[in-house]
């Protein structure tokens, strides 16, 4: 009877935190939407999830083995679901799914002949995360569009720029390496499949940059006014229930290797949700002060300016 109850609970988490993360990709368009303005946020979050989310294109276009399991990502080694929205394997289940039996066969090569699978819900979340990412990053490259006020945020951080060049820089040297290598050995040589890992080592690194330039941005203005704590909420909602779904799974197995067996990963795996925890910190205690001024002078601001214009088209 116990055991039912914690599966049950196990896969009502996973749906749970399925839809957390698919819904935390709504609030902050959907307030720059309102307030016809981006001010308060910069374009680094959305734009450097676009170039995480592109590779996925060419690979979801193909025909991919689903799995009718529970929500939850499988990590391909441990075959134990990671509680991460972003681990290091999402992109290579997915590419690895592909009607590319070359990489499937290194892949089971190198993993005592266990083949990877993936969900539905795996890919509805990447086209879905990669659909609103182009939304919210197109209000800032293009704000006239939308019928924005242009802000110092719409063009991305020479940080950002720098680590996409860097992550970029390292596909491409993997390519190189991969196409110079002899490629008998899928074991010991360099074959496709360790591009895959490229791109997933990529989507690593980003979630762990990914949301500093906005706290960096919350802290001189002093203020999260733009910011929309909902997607933070939402997310962190999403990370307590997988890590939860993944202690659930691990008792029940008896095995809690995917915790203890990789602590390093488990850490980087679940960063977001340190990041979401700073960000409630600015919100609700740092700057809850300054949110209800700075936001009214915004407003004040923005309607001054459009009597302006108002006069001068009269």
């Amino acid at each position: 009877m116990a055991v039912g109850f914690l599966t049950f609970i196990s896969g009502l988490f996973g749906w749970i935190y399925f839809l957390a993360w698919s819904a935390s990709f709504y609030p902050q368009p959907l307030l720059n939407w309102r307030r016809r303005s981006t001010s308060g946020t910069t374009i680094d979050f959305p734009f450097i999830n676009v170039l995480v989310y592109t590779p996925l294109l060419s690979h979801l276009s193909h025909p991919v083995g689903l799995s009718p399991c529970r929500p939850g990502i499988l990590d391909p080694i441990t075959t134990t679901q990671d509680p991460s929205p972003y681990p290091v394997q999402f992109i290579s289940i997915l590419i690895l799914n592909t009607n590319s039996l070359e990489i499937r066969a290194q892949y089971a090569a190198r993993h005592r002949g266990l083949e990877s699978t993936v969900q539905f819900n795996d890919i509805t979340f990447a086209l879905h995360a990669l659909f609103l990412s182009i939304i919210t990053t197109s209000q800032y490259f293009a704000p006239s569009l939308w019928g924005f006020t242009p802000n110092s945020g719409n063009r991305p951080s020479r940080f950002i720029l720098g680590v996409a060049a860097g992550c970029i820089t390292g596909v491409l040297l993997t390519c190189v390496i991969v196409a110079s290598s002899p490629g008998n050995d899928a074991v010991y040589d360099w074959v496709a499949l360790d591009i895959v890992y490229a791109v997933g080592y990529v989507k690593l690194i980003v979630t762990l940059i990914k949301y500093t330039p906005q706290i960096v941005t919350n802290y001189n203005n002093q203020s999260t006014d733009g910011w929309s704590i909902s997607q933070i909420l939402l997310d962190l909602t999403g990370g307590v229930l997988s890590v939860s779904q993944q202690a659930i799974d691990s008792y029940q197995l008896r095995d809690w290797s995917g915790i203890t067996g990789n602590p390093v990963k488990f850490a980087l795996g679940n960063i977001s949700m340190v990041y979401d925890t700073i960000f409630i910190i600015q919100h609700y205690v740092l700057y809850h002060d300054s949110e209800k001024p700075q936001s009214s002078d915004r407003e004040n601001q923005r309607l001054l300016d459009e009597e302006r214009r108002a006069e001068r088209s009269e």
